[in-house]
């Protein structure tokens, strides 16, 4: 779609407490979630009007948006956006749209140079759906694309590999005309069969990505009509079914057709999309490098090379992009606060200190299914003996906000009326107490024989999120539990939460204009490697997750999930903890950063004038 939640602005909030995506991802956009059925309103309120009301209502968060594609500036030719006589709405673009930032029609634009850019960590593989790491999904950004993407100042959905699409009236059945023009990077046209395939693909039981699979469980049919037609036909409405099914990644079925579901799942290097983009080389250890496309549909991409390197150290990538060998850095809060403070330095670097309402948050997951975290007295008790506004002081020297649930502060899916719970040990203790723990004779608590001893798992590239776990770990000890700290890498973390093989998690999740919990707090969610690793297992939660899907209006929508977000809280299935501020510095010689309100920086729109350009 082109929408990016910067890989640099994700790893920032794994600085804070452990791994974004965007996502997605996003993921990313995938900032990644099937559900409950439950009777339907015998009045449903159309998609059109559900997305005028959710425009009214996201305006009034954003006077930005969100960065779209990559293109450069097509022939002027009229879209169309109408109500049809049968109630169904049409949008129609005979062009695929531009980003609001776009740089191509400013005097000192030229195409050219490169964009090197940290990863931060090495992706175990870049396969398209797979579970992955927002590493991956970054380097997916740059090569794959979708049949729609989302306008930043209207917050519609405009046709990009589509030329158009209709939604029916009641919202049961979407469809969209690929773009004749439209080609993957093998020269093949991008047709309606590669649309299903994609389809297919993700919802083939033995594909390794049921995460992704939730979003498309209301999804009854997906078939192709001709070459350059597809429908999608639902089971019921879902609040997000043209995001979703519009901003699936298209894959090329003659690159990617398989026999055997375990081919796909461990083909873990190929990369090809319909994108600006593709992948020129890997390099273990080293980099990813990304080239024009030389078949792309669109006019050339500013940018000759992205180059992604990998480097996990906030120091070493802070001198590596004061070298001049990374073009972008994402700083930890002592980075800024000591740089930025110097004499030129904002001057000599592009500057730029912002929250998102779309930014994720960091928290500390319980694996549910362990004696000592099973009950919710222990969780609450556990959250009250941590002093967070004393850490964000601390380690973050105010550049973060508390969070009360899996919500943005500044989105209006976020219940304003929940006010974090109390640093309060004594009370904490009390609830322990209550929860029929004791202290025992080496001064660690005891219940029904079984000790308060467990393991955190955090990251062990970061070395701030080391210190926040040990303070957490003391914070703990003075109340009699015992907690380890254990390090690990990225990919061994992501195994062990897949398998379940861990006692306490400290991660992060990336967020989105308006997320479907489904993914993450739904019961359904554990099975198949899902997303909710620790088994929250909630009705009341379960309930709301299935009203809120449904429902079409957006108003009586946030309502649900203000509601969900009081149960979720009140159950404390995570320690929710901080959402941040992104903390970004560039360099000098790229024009057309500025960062969007909602979604933050697009390298999408920078260029490098030509008498700048440092890579020929």
């Amino acid at each position: 779609m082109g929408n990016r939640f910067t890989a640099k602005d994700f790893i920032f909030l794994v600085i804070m407490l452990a791994l974004l995506t965007l996502i997605v991802l996003t993921l990313g956009q995938y900032n990644y979630q099937g559900g409950q059925i439950v009777s339907l309103r015998k009045s449903i309120q159309t998609l059109s009007q559900q997305q005028e009301i959710e425009i009214q209502l996201l305006r009034k968060i954003s006077a930005g948006g969100l960065s779209i594609g990559r293109a450069a500036p097509a022939p002027a030719a009229a879209n169309i956006r109408k109500t049809l006589a049968n109630g169904d709405r049409y949008v129609y673009f005979p062009n695929p749209p531009l980003s609001p930032h776009n740089p191509y029609s400013r005097p000192d634009y030229a195409p050219g140079d490169w964009l090197v850019l940290n990863l931060d960590s090495e992706p175990n593989r870049i396969m398209p759906y797979v579970p992955q790491s927002l590493a991956a999904m970054d380097v997916q950004s740059w090569v794959l694309e979708s049949l729609l993407t989302r306008n930043p100042r209207t917050l519609k959905f405009d046709p990009w590999l589509a030329k158009w699409y209709r939604v029916s009236k009641n919202g049961l059945k979407i469809t969209f005309r690929i773009r004749r023009r439209a080609k993957f990077s093998t020269g093949r046209p991008v047709t309606a069969e590669d649309v299903v395939f994609s389809y297919n693909t993700i919802m083939n039981p033995g594909i390794n990505c049921a995460p992704i699979r939730s979003y498309f469980n209301d999804v009854k049919t997906c078939s192709a009509v001709g070459r350059r037609t597809v429908v999608f036909t639902f089971k019921r409405p879902y609040f997000k079914s043209l995001e979703e099914v519009g901003g699936m990644q298209i894959i090329p079925e003659s690159v990617y057709k398989f026999k055997k579901p375990g081919d796909f799942n461990h083909n873990g290097r190929t990369l090809v999309g319909s994108g600006p983009y593709i992948l020129k080389s890997w390099t273990p250890g080293q980099s990813i490098v990304l080239e024009r496309n030389a078949y792309y549909w669109g006019p050339p991409p500013t940018f000759n090379q992205i180059v992604l390197r990998f480097i996990q150290n906030p120091q070493a990538a802070l001198q590596a992009f004061l070298a001049g060998q990374i073009d972008v850095d994402g700083l930890e809060p002592s980075q800024w606060k000591q740089y930025t403070g110097q004499p030129g330095f904002k001057k000599k670097y592009i500057c730029y200190k912002y929250m998102l309402p779309t930014s994720g948050y960091g928290y500390i997951g319980w694996n549910l299914r362990q004696p000592w975290f099973k009950d919710r007295d222990t969780r609450t008790a556990l959250a009250m003996l941590v002093n967070q506004p004393a850490m964000i002081k601390t380690f973050l020297y105010g550049m973060a906000q508390q969070v009360t649930g899996p919500f943005n502060p500044l989105s209006p899916q976020n219940n304003p009326a929940i006010k974090p719970l109390p640093y309060d040990p004594a009370a904490a203790e009390k609830l322990l107490a209550r929860a029929g723990w004791k202290m025992g004779p080496d001064g660690v608590l005891v219940r029904h024989g079984v000790t308060f001893h467990f393991s955190l798992t955090i990251p062990s590239q970061f070395p701030l999120g080391q210190r926040m776990a040990e303070y957490i770990k003391s914070a703990f000890a003075r109340a009699g539990v015992d907690m380890t700290v254990q390090p690990l890498d990225f990919a061994s973390m992501t195994s062990n939460l897949n398998h379940r093989k861990f006692d306490a998690v400290m991660i992060s999740w990336s967020g989105g204009i308006e997320q479907d919990p489904y993914q993450i707090f739904d019961s359904a969610s554990f099975a198949n490697e899902g997303s909710n690793a620790g088994d929250y297992d909630s009705p009341e939660a379960d309930r709301l997750i299935s009203m809120g899907r449904r429902e079409m209006n957006l108003k009586k929508r946030m309502a649900i999930w203000h509601k969900l977000q009081a149960v979720i809280y009140r159950d404390q299935p995570y320690m929710f903890m901080f959402t941040f501020d992104s903390l970004s510095v560039i360099n000098h010689r790229f024009r057309n950063t500025r960062p969007y309100r909602m979604l933050g920086l697009s390298e999408g729109d920078w260029y490098v004038p030509l008498a700048d350009q440092k890579y020929h």
